[in-house]
């Protein structure tokens, strides 16, 4: 029989909000809380709510890559001039940091340099953007391709965060990169920057300011295989005057749509084994809608003691809502409470043992 439990769900206020208000994703139940014997396991159901609009509650990473050669000054200038109302809008969508890079013309160590790693403050990130400038270049392609896979593995990436690379750019990049042009003396491709960027889960937004005989596409179709292997987008034929709500555009567009949403179960402690089914729903989503997805969740203790963790939902990869655990393990034996099944056939056998005792009393 089933041990009797101490089982307390705590669901989070339902909030009357207008319907054309930006509305936060959730995890409900928001908080649960039980006692398990070791290796005894339980099941509930979560479900991971997607509002329609704007999120506000998602972690989100935004890094800035932007050619840096001669070619680029009045699209540097714009995005300069608006950085703080573009960090604004994008900082609306809950908890975001942001970092900036810059790539040039010739590759080699020099050619890439991570500005600004990420931060939360947006003054760091603008200051970041000021140190942007257009110089060289002049040979055709630049340092793209370097830039990107630099940009990957050198960023800081938070766990738990949605990436998105905003990339900006008026030529191709060298494909391959000379040798020399990495730490490890190896030549970056198309393919080792799609690598690295999948290894990251990197989201990259193509923001092409160059012409169709020569931008980010014109050689080898780049900035379109990029985007198309990261889930991006390409956007083309930009001019600089457009480049700032295009910016605004691409990071928005990274969020709006989505294909994976899922519980991230990581911070789970030694002594609870929790697992979900599924493990994540799949499909093409986007917010004009709110949508639920749910999870059964199974919590087996371990080993005893009690424990506080977080359980997380997902989007795309990214945190979007959280919920509170605890889970106490107990290792069982005669202290235990036996469930209600249990005490009443305890009660009924020792009725049972004193009925038939006075009847041979009565006898003798």
């Amino acid at each position: 029989m089933n041990r009797l439990k101490s089982l307390a769900l705590s669901l989070g206020a339902v909030l009357s909000i207008p319907a054309s208000s930006i509305l936060a994703d959730s995890i409900s139940p928001s908080s649960f809380s039980t006692t398990l014997d070791v290796g005894e396991s339980v099941t509930i159901k979560k479900t991971v709510t997607v509002d329609e609009g704007a999120p506000t509650t998602s972690k989100v990473d935004v890094f800035f890559l932007a050619d840096n050669t001669g070619s680029m000054g009045s699209a540097i200038n714009s995005v300069r001039a608006a950085a703080s109302s573009i960090l604004s809008a994008a900082a609306a969508l809950g908890d975001v940091h942001f970092g900036v890079g810059r790539y040039l013309g010739e590759v080699g160590n020099s050619s890439f340099s991570l500005i600004t790693q990420l931060t939360g403050t947006q003054a760091t990130a603008q200051a970041g953007i000021n140190a942007w400038f257009a110089s060289g270049g002049g040979d055709g392609p630049e340092a793209n391709l370097y830039g990107l896979e630099r940009s990957a593995v050198e960023t800081a990436w938070r766990t738990g965060s949605e990436r998105i690379l905003v990339w900006f750019g008026d030529a191709p990049g060298h494909d391959p990169s000379p040798a020399g042009s990495t730490p490890t003396s190896g030549k970056v491709t198309e393919a080792d920057a799609i690598a690295a960027l999948q290894a990251k889960s990197i989201n990259v937004q193509a923001i092409d300011l160059g012409s169709s005989s020569f931008g980010l596409d014109s050689i080898g179709d780049q900035a379109t295989d990029i985007t198309a292997a990261t889930g991006g987008t390409l956007f083309s034929g930009i001019n600089t005057a457009s480049i700032v709500s295009t910016i605004n555009d691409a990071i928005s567009t990274s969020v709006s749509t989505y294909t994976t949403v899922g519980l991230d179960l990581s911070e789970a402690p030694a002594g609870v084994s929790v697992s979900a089914n599924p493990v994540s729903h799949v499909g093409a989503f986007d917010r004009t809608v709110t949508r639920t997805f749910d999870f059964d969740v199974t919590f087996t203790g371990d080993s005893p003691g009690t424990y506080d963790f977080a359980i997380y939902g997902t989007v795309d990869g990214g945190r979007v809502a959280t919920e509170k655990d605890r889970i106490r393990v107990v290792s069982g034996g005669p202290t235990r409470v036996p469930d209600t099944g249990a005490t009443a056939s305890l009660l009924a056998s020792a009725m049972l043992l004193m009925f038939v005792g006075r009847s041979r009393l009565r006898k003798s």
